[in-house]
This record gives C-alpha cells, sequence and structure tokens, in this order.
C-alpha cells in the first residue's frame, strides 16, 4: 500500500513545473490526484501519464484568479469524493522589472494569482480539507522571500505577503489540527522562469543552484509527511536563508560581491529608467505558470 493511497490530493498549476511533479510523484504513493490549471491539452497529459503509470488522476479547467469557478470545482470534488485531505498551491506568475517603471497592472495580475487567489483557494477549499484525514495545505512559496534581490518587486511582494497570510493561517488553523506549510525553492528550471534565468535582471550567485522542478515536489512530499511548517529547496540554503531574514543587507551585499559587473548592471538599468540610455525597457506581460 501506498503513503496516500485513501487520500484525495488537490494540486492547483499542475500541469507544469512543480505542480505537475507534484502530481506525478504523489499518484506513485497512491493518492486520487486532482488537477486544476487553465490549459486543458496540458492538463489531459499529465493525467494521461498517471493513468499510464497506473494511478489515479483527474482534471479540472479553471482559472484561480475566478472565485465563482473555483466555487464549482469544490463543490464538483465534495459531491464525488466527500472530502480532501491535501491541497498544494503551486499556480503562479513571474515578472521582473525595475521598480521604478514597473507597470501596475502587470503587478497587480502577479499579486492576484501569487496572493490574491492562494487566499480565495484557501477559502473556498477549508471546509472540505476539515473533511479529511492528512488536512494538510502546502503553498509553494520561493527563495526570494527571505533573499529578495533586484527587480523582483512584482514577483517577491505577493510572496511575502503569502508569508504573512500563512504565519497567521497557521495559527488559527491549529487548534483543528490543520497542516499548514510554506516551501521556499531556490531558482527551479521551469517554464515560469526558463526565459528570464541568466539574464541580466535574473543573475544567479554562485554556489546557488538552479534545482529540478522534481527535487521540489519530493521535498514537498516531505514536508507533508513529517508536516513540518516550513522548508528551504535546497537544504543547504536554509542558513542563507536565515541569515538574510535577520540581516536584509547581505543578500546586496552577497549580489554585489560574488557577480562580476552586477553594480554595473544596476546602473544601466537605472540610466535606462530615468532616459539616460538610448536603449528602453520594454514592457512585458507576466509568465504565468498555470494559474
Amino acid at each position: 500500500m501506498g503513503y496516500l493511497d485513501t487520500s484525495v490530493v488537490v494540486i492547483f498549476g499542475g500541469s507544469s513545473g512543480i505542480g505537475k511533479e507534484c502530481a506525478l510523484l504523489f499518484a506513485k504513493h497512491g493518492g486520487q490526484i486532482i488537477l486544476i490549471a487553465r490549459r486543458q491539452a496540458e492538463l489531459e497529459e499529465v493525467v494521461n501519464e498517471i493513468r499510464h503509470q497506473n494511478g489515479k488522476a483527474e482534471a479540472f479547467i479553471a482559472d484561480v484568479t475566478n472565485p465563482d469557478v473555483l466555487h464549482n470545482v469544490a463543490g464538483a470534488i465534495k459531491d464525488k469524493y466527500g472530502k480532501l485531505d491535501v491541497l498544494i498551491y503551486s499556480a503562479g506568475a513571474f515578472h521582473l522589472s525595475p521598480a521604478e517603471t514597473l507597470d501596475i497592472q502587470i503587478a497587480r495580475k502577479v499579486m492576484d494569482v501569487n496572493y490574491w487567489s492562494a487566499l480565495h483557494v484557501t477559502q473556498v477549499f477549508l471546509p472540505l480539507l476539515r473533511t479529511g484525514s492528512q488536512k494538510s495545505l502546502v503553498f509553494i512559496s520561493s527563495l526570494s522571500v527571505p533573499c529578495t534581490p533586484a527587480f523582483f518587486t512584482a514577483y517577491a511582494a505577493p510572496k511575502h505577503a503569502l508569508h504573512g497570510f500563512t504565519l497567521a493561517l497557521r495559527q488559527e488553523l491549529a487548534p483543528d489540527g490543520i497542516h499548514v506549510a510554506e516551501v521556499y525553492p531556490g531558482p527551479v528550471y521551469t517554464p515560469l522562469i526558463e526565459e528570464h534565468i541568466h539574464q541580466a535582471m535574473y543573475r544567479v550567485p554562485p554556489g546557488i543552484p538552479v534545482i529540478n522542478p522534481e527535487t521540489v515536489a519530493k521535498g514537498v512530499f516531505k514536508t507533508i509527511m513529517k508536516r513540518r511548517k516550513e522548508l528551504v529547496i535546497p537544504k543547504r540554503l536554509s542558513v542563507i536563508a536565515r541569515l538574510s531574514s535577520a540581516f536584509p543587507c547581505l543578500i546586496g551585499s552577497y549580489y554585489r560581491l560574488s557577480i562580476r559587473g552586477w553594480t554595473k548592471g544596476l546602473q544601466v538599468a537605472d540610466r535606462k529608467v530615468n532616459g539616460a540610455d538610448s536603449e528602453t525597457v520594454p514592457p512585458a506581460e507576466p509568465e504565468f505558470l498555470e494559474p
């Protein structure tokens, strides 16, 4: 028997990246996987892959920014399964920009997916989660919460908001025996960031590995099985995360000292913002990881 043979596992953002790998892993342990995302073709691929491996899975097409749709999906899950044991919120949006030229509408979209939708999902699915046996709620956050670099305003600010929400929610739900966890992966090579990483606004300092989504999925599984409150992935970055939380100025110093040309890059960005450079910073839509 698997660890999750009787468990119903809902994964938001389960059609790609971290969410997909969580679905594949949790299915191998016997869980009934329910994927919720926007893209039908990708969802069907993951469901078929799980079923081909004798796993149990189904999918709902939904936009996490639409509360009415969330209520409909929760109702359908309740009618069919009667409970929810594990909920993983892995939907996300990503955008990089100097703060001074940040498009507020784009920032709002990122905030909607990375924070407000996580809150809405919690409100809608919490009554169903209370009926489960495992009662685990996990938010996929980011190492950019304890270690926030330049240009991450649009992405890190919602993740900081999510962190505050998680801290409060954990205390509120503790008397009910509901496990609330937050996972902080470092850079993960997924469709969300693959076009940005190692570019001018997303430099990776020496000593910070770019990990694969399978590694994160394994960490999420351990977090649920051991009912951990927080997990930094990879684990060896936990010390850096704690130090950076206590002394935020360390991140700026680390980037400046370890990345060749980082200070010059900041100066170039400043010149572009203030019109002192002929090159302009083009507007861009946020990248979405299957909200």
